[in-house]
């Protein structure tokens, strides 16, 4: 028998509501994330690879340094009182060379290299990075820490040392050009002909080759970010693509072909988490992120706060601190031993980059509030020293970055050296820097019209379909069964009202009753 009209276009209506359930709430997602997994993987043909080998923008890196404004009393006991002198702002260029894909374990090899712009235009108002501050003298109290560390013994030619290649120094500060100590250098006179000075500028160019810059005349020069500058890293390092596996993305398995570090102990020592420049998609508020920075030894694990949103995408945030070593287990690996941690907030470094430096939050944001009592000058805020990531879940795309660190420096107190013998023995914040990263409104306007709105077309045309289907076919169906539903309606009906029977008149006799006999009572 041949449907009628209306039942063929009942059909089609309740047709198009399935397809609109199906696709939109099963088919399409699953469509989405298996595309997704494609693109988010390192393979060579997608756009994620391409950004991942060279970043197409530059990353604000900020630097902030103390100026220590009673450097003469702090050099006779005092407590430093600082003042915070940044921002000086640089364009950061970051790109990977030396790329090799290794197709049988998944993984890619690369070296990376990072150049640095100065920009004085978005630097703190009137900033050259020619300005003379005054602050620890870094490499001097460096070598003073690290022999009062390991060879006591040695201090009283350290001492005699530092009369020849630092010209009979008087104090442990130094005044210097903030491009100098940042990327120029300060130079470090070694050519001498005694014996102490000799013997340790030995010593300096074995141990500490790759953090010095060695001129003609035996000159040396120590910077901060000289040797990093426009260099290629020796670090060899491997990650996985994440072609077979693509929430392993990124994930760092070796630095120089050696699977775990030999830094710190036991799992400490594991390379956990990605190399921090991709991160896997489809993140919830419940997963919990791990980053491995090769510059401080260890992964950190951001967790997620809140939800936030960025030029009208939303983003989860995620947050990240350098912990209470002391009293997490799973960080006391990193200290000597769980009595031996420093206070809450603070990393010692000096395994890791060979100077007794310490990492903590910028101005100790975070940290233990004693450390606040070892220096004036400080002001700890949220909005300006914490470790904040905006995420796009879906992709995995950060959106908003903000990495703050700032590096500390004991400021040693020793009987055996006379320039360190009234020193206040505690630690003194040098500098602090922040690597940001916002997305430009180019690679945002590309994550919507790639991602999010076509998720929205669909999302908009599965409810229309599911409405106009749904909302059809029962419009048919009615018509379908008018006539019944018209019959069902008269029937169910409230009932017209019935009039009472009228009784039937009696005939009364002439006494004026009637003629119906009484009841008979039975007795």
């Amino acid at each position: 028998m041949q449907l009628q009209k209306h039942m063929k276009i009942a059909a089609g209506c309740t047709g198009a509501a399935v397809f609109g359930v199906i696709f939109g709430w099963a088919l399409f997602p699953a469509i989405l994330k298996s595309q997704l997994k494609k693109e988010m993987a390192l393979s060579k043909k997608t756009d994620v690879r391409k950004m991942w080998e060279t970043i197409p923008f530059a990353l604000d890196f900020k630097v902030y340094f103390f100026n220590f404004t009673n450097a003469d009393d702090v050099q006779k006991g005092a407590l430093p009182i600082v003042k915070e002198i940044g921002p000086y702002h640089f364009d950061e260029w970051k790109e990977k060379l030396e790329i090799e894909d290794h197709e049988d374990t998944d993984t890619i090899t690369y070296k990376k290299r990072d150049t640095f712009y100065f920009r004085k235009d978005l630097s703190g108002a009137g900033l050259t990075g020619e300005e003379e501050i005054i602050l620890p003298h870094v490499f001097m109290l460096g070598m003073a820490t690290i022999v009062a560390r390991d060879k006591p013994a040695m201090l009283n030619m350290l001492g005699k040392a530092f009369n020849g290649i630092f010209d009979s120094p008087n104090t442990t500060f130094v005044k210097v050009k903030v491009m100098d100590l940042l990327f120029r250098g300060i130079v470090i006179n070694c050519a001498r002909t005694e014996f102490a000075p000799k013997a340790v500028c030995t010593a300096l160019k074995k141990e500490a080759a790759s953090q010095l810059v060695f001129e003609p005349n035996n000159q040396y020069r120590f910077s901060i970010f000289g040797m990093r500058n426009a260099t290629i890293d020796n670090h060899v390092i491997t990650v996985k693509r994440g072609i077979k596996n693509v929430m392993d993305v990124g994930k760092v398995v070796a630095i120089d072909d050696k699977t775990e570090q030999s830094v710190w102990k036991d799992a400490c020592n594991a390379y956990e988490g990605t190399d921090g420049t991709v991160f896997p998609p489809f993140l919830t508020e419940f997963d919990r992120l791990e980053s491995f920075s090769g510059d401080l030894c260890r992964t950190f694990r951001p967790w997620y706060q809140k939800k936030t949103s960025y030029h009208g995408i939303k983003t989860n945030r995620y947050i990240a601190s350098i912990g209470d070593l002391a009293n997490d287990p799973e960080l006391q690996c990193y200290c000597e031993a769980p009595d031996k941690c420093p206070p809450k907030g603070l990393m010692d470094l000096t395994k890791c980059i060979g100077a007794p430096m310490y990492v903590s939050l910028p101005h100790y944001y975070d940290s233990d509030p004693e450390l606040l009592k070892t220096v004036k000058g400080l002001n700890p805020d949220v909005n300006e020293h914490e470790i904040v990531i905006d995420f796009e879940p879906i992709s995995g795309t950060p959106m908003v970055a903000k990495q703050r660190v700032q590096f500390s420096l004991l400021l040693l107190q020793s009987d055996k050296m006379e320039l360190f013998k009234d020193l206040p023995n505690t630690i003194a914040p040098l500098f602090w820097i922040e690597e940001g990263l916002a997305l430009n409104k180019t690679f945002v306007n590309m994550l919507k019209y790639q991602l999010f709105i076509p998720k929205r077309i669909v999302g908009v045309i599965r409810w229309l379909l599911v409405a106009v289907g749904t909302l059809g076919g029962l419009a048919c169906l009615v018509f379908h069964f008018k006539e019944d539903i018209m019959r069902f309606a008269i029937t169910t009906e409230s009932p017209s009202k019935v009039k009472p029977e009228t009784p039937e008149p009696k005939e009364m006799n002439l006494n004026g009753t009637t003629d119906q006999a009484p009841p008979i009572i039975e007795i």
